[in-house]
């Protein structure tokens, strides 16, 4: 793994009204995981594959048992629309739909809800 921190955030707005602060980089090499946390401690696991990258833990197990729910979004605040995978908090479900109305995005579907048997 190297890390490659920026000593100063690069700050980019990719919309009006969003701020985001580019902290740096982390090239992994193959078989390789990361954590990213939140401040209370919960997070997700990203592993470096050869084919490339697990983005995640199981959504319907581990991320739910971790207290996420997974949503497939789709945003229309650019054209044309793009779609995300987010990983939200159960506990800030306002804050998230908050955001989907700022940015003119909705949830396609649930990932953790979705249907394990064929």
């Amino acid at each position: 793994m190297k890390a490659k921190l920026r000593s100063e955030p690069r700050r980019f707005t990719p919309l009006v009204g969003l701020e985001i602060r580019d902290c740096g980089a982390i090239e992994l090499g193959i078989d390789e995981q990361i954590t990213v946390t939140t401040e209370t401690g919960i997070g997700n696991d990203i592993v470096r594959k050869e084919w490339g990258f697990y983005l995640s833990n199981s959504l319907n197990a581990n991320l739910t048992a971790k207290g996420f729910k997974t949503a497939l979004v789709v945003s229309h605040a650019s054209t044309p629309p793009r779609t995300y995978l987010n990983l939200v908090e159960r506990d800030k479900m306002a804050a998230f739909e908050a955001y989907l109305r700022a940015f003119n995005a909705r949830v396609a579907c649930w990932l953790d809800e979705w249907p394990t048997s064929g």
